[in-house]
């Protein structure tokens, strides 16, 4: 088999894996006797979802709601006529239980659906009960294989994609604050900069849901330990891209209270300016060269900004103050003061 006909079945499998696991889920329903194949394809299709974990979280919720709407309804259908009422009152008794019990709206749905159901047809065809729970089983286990076993979804790709499309964004905007602060910090300027701060921030939520979503799609997958150690390694390198973003919002925070002071000099400027700048050039080379990598040949990029010697026991205590201030101004509580009473 060619590469490129295994890369097009590799990639395709939203397009084959349905229609796969519902054949096997009617023939095997045939198989073990059912008058009633097609719910087994029905939970089949259903079940084949984004990530294998999800898929098999819908299965068992689909099997557990299945059998226990199917038991409940078994019990009160000898003394319940079938009309709107006694179909209502049945399903007001489980989704109350469901409730009491914390479970997932999909836990609800899907009893409900059975106690419909079963109340319709199992006067009508006494073995609808049986072929009901052993068809959903059938449908969700033959769900899971199939996309758990047949090429599992990977989203590893996209999500390292997302992260070295996030990097490089971020590096920009680096470099927009550089040149921002250049300026003095015009708060003419200061919006322009906070709208693309938050399409920055929607780009980092997507770079960390794809991530889970990868994290999701190889929870269960039985041959994917090179896999895990990749995923491991992207994890903490989102981790370091999630402190850039964190460390440069308070950095452009801090630079435009310090400029609307009025003491932020010109030669403090131009130094601040520039220190942002050469922050951007190393992210721009730790995200093309060791940082996104599948390898794990992540390194270290060296830039010599230490803060002055006499500041060493200052910078804590004066980096808390300024967000705890930042957290009395946005819960409106009263200013303090980044004086210390005593050294």
């Amino acid at each position: 088999m060619s590469d490129n006909l295994w890369n097009t079945i590799k990639n395709s499998g939203v397009v084959w894996k349905m229609p796969l696991a519902a054949a096997l889920s009617w023939e095997a329903a045939k198989w073990a006797g059912s008058s009633h194949p097609y719910l087994a394809p029905l939970t089949a299709i259903l079940s084949v979802q984004a990530t294998v974990s999800q898929s098999m979280q819908f299965a068992w919720q689909r099997v557990l709601g299945t059998v226990a709407g199917v038991l409940l309804t078994l019990c009160v259908t000898p003394w319940l006529p079938l009309n709107g009422w006694s179909i209502g009152a049945c399903l007001l008794v489980a989704t109350f239980a469901i409730q009491r019990l914390k479970l997932d709206h999909t836990m609800v749905t899907q009893v409900a659906l059975s106690i419909l159901l079963v109340l319709f047809f199992q006067h009508k065809m006494p073995s609808y009960s049986l072929d009901r729970i052993r068809d959903t089983i059938i449908g969700a286990v033959l769900a899971v294989l199939v996309q758990s076993l047949l090429f599992p979804p990977d989203s590893i790709p996209s999500a390292k994609q997302k992260m070295t499309r996030f990097a490089d964004h971020l590096a920009s905007h680096f470099i927009k604050a550089g040149q921002w602060v250049e300026k003095g910090c015009p708060p003419s300027e200061a919006q322009t900069l906070k709208w693309t701060w938050q399409a920055l921030f929607q780009e980092l939520h997507q770079a960390t849901t794809e991530l889970d979503k990868a994290a999701q799609s190889l929870r269960y997958h039985p041959f994917a330990a090179k896999k895990r150690d990749l995923l491991n390694r992207l994890t903490r390198q989102m981790e370091q891209l999630r402190s850039g973003y964190a460390n440069l919002s308070d950095m452009i925070r801090v630079l435009g209270q310090w400029s609307q002071t009025g003491h932020f000099t010109r030669e403090q400027q131009q130094q601040w300016a520039d220190y942002l700048q050469e922050l951007a050039q190393m992210i721009k080379r730790w995200h093309t060269g060791p940082g996104i990598s599948t390898d794990g040949s992540a390194g270290k990029v060296s830039l010599s900004l230490h803060a002055p010697a006499h500041w060493e026991q200052e910078q804590y205590p004066l980096a808390l103050y300024m967000n705890a201030g930042q957290l009395l101004q946005d819960f409106g509580g009263e200013s303090i003061s980044l004086s210390r009473s005593s050294p």
